[in-house]
């Protein structure tokens, strides 16, 4: 066991934080865009391959740790039917 997310749990979690900060009170935010690093391993289990995708364990890095990938996503306001973006 790795202790690492699968890569759609840590995508979950961000498109919550991107809802919380969209506001809704005085100030409301159109577009949210992040960009973090994340550790991705493709591992083998009984269903089948999974792709894992995380925030690194650790800040330091050895000279035996891969260089982390770059994750960036945006979130942009699309008004629903009638309603102001």
């Amino acid at each position: 066991m790795t202790g690492r997310r699968p890569l759609g749990e840590l995508l979950g979690e961000l498109a919550d934080v991107a809802n919380l900060m969209g506001g809704g009170g005085t100030v409301r935010a159109r577009s949210l865009e992040m960009t973090l690093p994340i550790d991705m391993r493709l591992i083998s289990t009984a269903d089948g391959a999974e792709l894992l995708g995380d925030v690194p364990l650790f800040i330091t890095r050895t000279a035996f740790d891969p260089d982390p990938a770059r994750l960036a996503v945006t979130w942009h306001a699309v008004p629903a039917d009638g309603e102001p973006a």
